[in-house]
């Protein structure tokens, strides 16, 4: 009698701990409609957890995701803006925004999904294909669940750097659940690595492959630890190799980049930009990748191609820039000295010169960066006059304070180009 009234009291301590600690985890829900998030509220709601924030933009979503830890993300795939959930996945991942023991679902209308998730370099722990019941829904949630409680030392001894035990773990791992092998095999080459010891990580790695070929991570670990040891042209060839796998590994792009760019070969960095881009075309730091190495190679096509997608996503969002217009305005003076349709291109010009000056009013230096541009527009097509209305305009706003000084040096060269000395 007494064993079963201890076993009654500690069953039931155990479920209010169960309890207690679904009611302290985080969740959230990015949806943009609305039905959809009350709909997976409701289901995260019904299982104790109480903590949950709900976003419908994938930029207010990625500005959460680094601020706070969160237990659960369930997000939508297709987001209806200039950020899906494949793009706050990777942000995610790759910015370790969320560590390893947060449970990602991706929940999608999109059937295509299922084709794609299996070679994308940033997988979710596990997706939903809409409609779904309830049911599914908890049971796709227990699963995922079960695994991170499998991993849950990997994931301690990541975050506290200890990597000598995240490969003992891993093997330890591999040998009980077999069917999770990939998992921890991958987690055994990121072991090696982070310790430094290429060689042994690229010994992995090829070992893997011999085994089974199509596994794009292995290729890329190679690429890796080659580009480490020195051997270059060898990690371009494991990289054409990783996208020829997986055209949705993006970081072998990213890499591919790199490479290129090591060697010199400018032209073949941005090609691996525009191919990445084929790929994620809503992806901000590559779009800037693209700009910056279209504008070394002096392709100002591409470049304000480049900056003016960047202008388009980010665009009344956290992440808009003043130097994006500048940029973008440098592009198409370029452009312009280079004898491109300067009716067309001037119109652009104006266009965002108007929202530069909008959009950075209260900065100083914006404005007189926006003056500078202008006038060196105006003289490539050479309307001298115009030049010089936008230099008294220019100085009248230094006087007010409102557009940054210039020094005497640059006041004299100016002048000297305006004709006025």
């Amino acid at each position: 009698m007494t064993d079963v009234t201890a076993f009654s009291v500690d069953s039931s301590n155990s479920i209010h701990q169960e309890i207690m600690d679904i009611s302290q985890k985080r969740v959230l829900i990015i949806e943009d409609i609305g039905e959809m998030r009350i709909m997976l509220k409701s289901l995260m709601t019904s299982l104790g957890y109480s903590k949950i924030d709900v976003e419908y933009s994938g930029q207010m979503a990625i500005k959460r995701i680094l601020e706070k830890h969160y237990d659960v993300i369930l997000s939508d795939y297709n987001l209806g803006g200039s950020i899906d959930g494949q793009q706050i996945l990777e942000t995610s991942r790759k910015n370790y925004a969320q560590d390893h023991s947060t449970i990602f679902i991706m929940v999608t209308a999109d059937t295509a999904y299922e084709s794609v998730v299996s070679v994308l370099e940033y997988q979710p722990d596990s997706y939903l294909v809409k409609p779904f019941p309830p049911a599914a829904f908890f049971r796709r949630l227990e699963k995922v669940q079960k695994q991170k409680k499998i991993f849950e030392g990997i994931n301690t001894a990541r975050k506290l750097n200890e990597y000598e035990k995240m490969e003992a773990q891993a093997k330890s791992i591999m040998a009980e659940y077999p069917h999770f092998a990939s998992q921890c095999l991958k987690i055994i080459g990121e072991s090696l690595y982070a310790r430094g010891r290429y060689k042994d990580a690229k010994s992995h790695y090829m070992l893997i492959i011999k085994n089974h070929k199509t596994l794009a991570w292995a290729h890329y670990g190679i690429a890796q630890c080659e580009m480490q040891l020195g051997a270059v042209g060898a990690a371009i060839k494991k990289l054409e190799q990783t996208i020829e796998l997986s055209r949705h590994f993006l970081s072998a792009y990213d890499l591919l980049a790199n490479a290129h760019e090591d060697q010199g070969n400018l032209e073949d960095a941005q090609f691996a930009m525009k191919r990445a881009l084929e790929v994620s075309p809503r992806s901000n730091e590559r779009c800037l990748r693209l700009a910056d190495l279209s504008a070394k190679v002096a392709d100002w096509e591409t470049a304000e191609h480049a900056y003016s997608r960047i202008i388009r996503l980010t665009r009344d969002t956290i992440n808009e820039k003043v130097e994006y217009y500048y940029e973008y305005l440098k592009c198409l003076t370029n452009m312009m000295n280079a004898g491109g349709d300067n009716a067309k291109l001037a119109d652009k010009f104006k266009r965002s010169l108007i929202r530069l000056r909008s959009f950075g009013k209260a900065n100083p230096a914006a404005i007189s960066n926006s003056f500078r541009i202008e006038i060196q527009q105006y003289l490539t097509r050479e309307h001298t006059g115009e030049a010089i209305k936008s230099w008294k305009q220019w100085n009248r706003l230094i006087k007010s304070g409102q557009a940054s000084p210039l020094t005497d040096a640059q006041k004299h060269t100016l002048k000297k180009r305006l004709g006025l000395l």
